[in-house]
C-alpha cells in the first residue's frame, strides 16, 4: 500500500513538472521573441542615426536617387552589419516590396521571419508568429503594454488583440 502511495505521489509530481516545463518553453520562446525585436529596434535606430540624411520626413529613405519605403531597401541597408551576432541569434530577416494599396507599407512579413518596416512617419520591427506559436502569441498578448509591443497581421501595425492576430509589432521611431 505505501508503495502504490508513493508511486501516485510521483505520477502527480512528475504531471506537474512536465506542464511547468510546457509553460516554461512558451514563456522562454516569447522573451526570445521580444528579445530579438529590441536587437533590431537598436539596429534600426543605429541605422537611422548613422544615415539620417538620408531618411525622408515621411519615413521613407532616399537612396540612388529613390525614395522608398525602408523595407524596400532591405539588402542596402544591411542592418546585419548592426547586429554582429544577427545570423547566429535565429534572426531571420525578411523583406519584401511594399504594398502599395496598404496604408502602412508593409513588409507582408513570412511565419517566423522578422523584418523593418515603416508606416506613416514611423518606423517598425515586428515578427510574424508561425502556426503553431498560439501560446507564445498569447503570452506576448498578455505582455505587450510591459514590453512595449502591438499585436496586429503580418502586413499592418494595429492595435489588433483578437484571436487572429498573427504578428507582433514595435515601434523604432
Amino acid at each position: 500500500m505505501e508503495v502504490l502511495i508513493v508511486i501516485v505521489v510521483i505520477g502527480v509530481l512528475a504531471a506537474m513538472m512536465i506542464l511547468s516545463g510546457t509553460e516554461s518553453v512558451t514563456t522562454a520562446q516569447a522573451a526570445k521573441i521580444l528579445a530579438n525585436l529590441q536587437t533590431l529596434k537598436r539596429a534600426a535606430a543605429q541605422w537611422y542615426l548613422d544615415n539620417s540624411e538620408k531618411v525622408q520626413p515621411n519615413g521613407t529613405v532616399m537612396l540612388n536617387g529613390q525614395a522608398k519605403p525602408v523595407q524596400e531597401w532591405g539588402d542596402q541597408i544591411q542592418l546585419s552589419k548592426y547586429i554582429s551576432s544577427m545570423n547566429d541569434s535565429g534572426i531571420k530577416f525578411h523583406t519584401t516590396e511594399s504594398d502599395t494599396n496598404s496604408k502602412n507599407q508593409n513588409t507582408n512579413l513570412a511565419e517566423g521571419y522578422y523584418g523593418l518596416c515603416n508606416g506613416s512617419n514611423a518606423w517598425y520591427v515586428g515578427y510574424c508568429f508561425k502556426s503553431g506559436e498560439k501560446k507564445v502569441r498569447d503570452k506576448i498578448r498578455n505582455l505587450q503594454s510591459s514590453a512595449g509591443v502591438f499585436l496586429g497581421t503580418a502586413d499592418a501595425r494595429e492595435d489588433n488583440v483578437n484571436n487572429t492576430s498573427a504578428a507582433v509589432w514595435m515601434r523604432v521611431l
